[in-house]
C-alpha cells in the first residue's frame, strides 16, 4: 500500500481505497491515488495553483465531484497536481488550494486515462478516528 491509499482488484476499471485520520486527509489521498494511477511516480512540480470549491448534497456526491474535478482538469488542461490543501466546511462543502503543473510527456509517464468517477461500489466510512473511502473509476 502506498502511503494513504491502495489499489484494489477490479475486473475492468480502476478501484482504490484511500485512508486518513480526517475526512480531509482521506480526500487528499484520493487525489494522490488518482495521480499515481494517471502518472505513476512521476515528479509533479507545484508551479501553478488554483482554488476549488465544491458544494454537494451528501458525502458520496462530494467524493465523486472532487475526483471529477481532478479528472476534468487533466482531460481539459492536462493538469496534474502535487499539493492539496483541502478543507471540508459545514456538512458537504469542500474548498481546496491545489498546486501542480501541466502533463509533460518528456517528464511524466502516462499510465491510465481515467474517464470518470462512479458511484458504483463507492464506500465512505468513519471508524475509530479514521476515514476510509473506496472509489471505482472508469478507465
Amino acid at each position: 500500500m502506498a502511503e494513504g491509499f491502495e489499489f484494489l482488484e477490479h475486473t475492468a476499471d480502476l478501484k482504490f481505497r484511500a485512508h486518513g485520520s480526517t475526512l480531509e486527509d482521506a480526500l487528499v489521498n484520493c487525489a494522490r491515488a488518482f495521480n499515481e494511477a494517471t502518472a505513476g511516480d512521476s515528479v509533479i512540480q507545484p508551479t501553478e495553483s488554483r482554488e476549488v470549491r465544491i458544494e454537494a448534497e451528501d458525502l458520496q456526491h462530494l467524493v465523486h465531484d472532487w475526483i471529477s474535478e481532478l479528472i476534468f482538469s487533466f482531460s481539459t488542461e492536462h493538469m496534474l497536481f502535487a499539493r492539496f490543501d483541502v478543507k471540508v466546511e459545514g456538512k458537504y462543502t469542500l474548498t481546496a488550494r491545489i498546486s501542480g503543473e501541466k502533463y509533460d510527456p518528456r517528464r511524466h509517464q502516462l499510465y491510465k486515462e481515467i474517464k470518470a468517477a462512479t458511484y458504483h461500489d463507492m464506500k465512505i466510512e468513519q471508524k475509530k478516528g479514521s476515514w476510509t473511502i473506496e472509489v471505482v473509476c472508469d478507465t
